[in-house]
């Protein structure tokens, strides 16, 4: 059994997470005995990455405007649908698109007997895409807004063609049954745990270390945390250091916040970092932080990349969502899902509970092996679309 994940996600240190997820998803596939493959954007080039040796390469003409290289992609991928004669087909995307639409179409042609499957980052998706229109009207960004729209266009063109093409659809989100007229599965985001280390609890401290690994987007809801700081009294209290990773737009505006509300000191951002400084960074800290601004896209079912990640590496977190977390799991505390700044003082307490419970990091990843490994959620994928593997 052939599987491909046809990614159009670019081979790039800004969209590095979601390649790992796309990686990550593949070698889950991989894991349950299908030969797994994936596609990636490097350059002017589309790879093929067949998880040995060196990958399949075809490249497209240089310098072309992006809707001609939107196109000049999917051809590339859709070549490398027709020459795998792929049992399955991973799609992803936010909304329909004539991209998806095509490599779909390509894949049936190419094996009637093809299951393809699209997966929805984010449902529901509309507030979403209100929210980058707010911001494109507030900013006066009219490249992005036209953007934008045309994405909205598209999607309203290509879901009623799609749902022919397409044969459920893997729901990140609020609980849905159907959409476009296609059968939904709904998804936890996972990891390959075994690329993590289990962390090792951190010598306590006279301060408190939180991470916060930020990403492209306001959903973060950091500054939550920053307003938390500038709140909290901690003269007679233990001190409290928020620590940032990443390198993008979203971190400027954190440190300019930071500076307005004087806590800088308290505040430290550590840039972009690898995998293996992440490591180090689960091992210096007690706490991470994941989303805490689903709000602000009327989101409130979540299943982040980023807590699957501290999972497997036994570091409690900080979240702000409904997720499929027990709810007296004690490796994490649940916070509400609105604008209110971080009460410092129950991360405190949460803290010192944690650190009397050492063990509490084992029994973390168990439980993100249990739940979160990526073989264990794409095969109930492949089982709901009917393409479990036969070996």
């Amino acid at each position: 059994m052939k599987f491909l994940y046809a990614s159009f996600v670019s081979d790039t240190k800004q969209y590095s997470g979601i390649l790992k997820k796309v990686a990550g998803q593949t070698d889950g596939v991989a894991r349950l005995g299908f030969d797994a493959h994936y596609t990636c954007v490097d350059g002017d080039s589309v790879l093929l990455n067949t998880g040995g040796g060196s990958p399949e390469r075809k490249a497209f003409a240089y310098g072309l405007r992006w809707r001609d290289r939107q196109n000049a992609v999917t051809e590339k991928i859709c070549e490398f649908a027709a020459d795998g004669s792929y049992d399955v087909v991973y799609l992803k995307g936010f909304l329909s698109n004539p991209y998806a639409l095509r490599v779909a179409s390509c894949a049936k042609a190419a094996n009637p007997g093809c299951k393809v499957i699209f997966e929805i980052a984010t449902y529901p998706y509309w507030g979403t895409y209100r929210q980058f229109l707010k911001k494109d009207l507030r900013t006066r960004n009219m490249r992005s807004l036209i953007g934008h729209m045309l994405e909205i266009t598209q999607h309203l063109v290509t879901a009623p063609r799609i749902r022919k093409k397409v044969d459920i659809l893997a729901v990140f989100g609020l609980p849905v049954k159907k959409l476009w007229g296609i059968p939904c599965l709904m998804l936890d985001n996972g990891v390959s745990t075994d690329r993590f280390q289990l962390r090792r609890p951190p010598e306590e401290k006279a301060e408190i270390n939180m991470l916060g690994v930020a990403g492209t987007t306001i959903s973060h809801g950091y500054s939550r945390v920053i307003e938390g700081l500038a709140r909290y009294d901690r003269k007679e209290q233990t001190p409290v250091v928020f620590n940032i990773v990443g390198e993008n737009d979203t971190i400027l505006t954190l440190k300019k916040q930071a500076i307005e509300l004087h806590v800088e000191k308290w505040v430290r951002f550590l840039g972009y970092k690898n995998a293996k400084e992440l490591e180090a960074c689960y091992n210096f800290c007690d706490i991470a932080v994941s989303v805490l601004g689903g709000y602000l896209f009327n989101l409130n079912n979540m299943s982040p990349i980023k807590s699957r990640e501290y999972c497997a590496a036994g570091i409690p977190f900080l979240y702000a969502y409904e997720d499929t977390l027990p709810a007296d799991a004690p490796f994490a505390l649940k916070i509400p899902n609105n604008p209110t700044p971080v009460d410092m003082e129950a991360v405190v307490r949460f803290v010192e509970r944690c650190r009397r419970h050492p063990e509490i990091s084992a029994q973390e990843r168990e439980y993100a092996k249990d739940h979160y490994d990526w073989k264990i959620i794409m095969k109930r994928v492949l089982d709901f679309a009917g393409a479990a593997s036969k070996r």
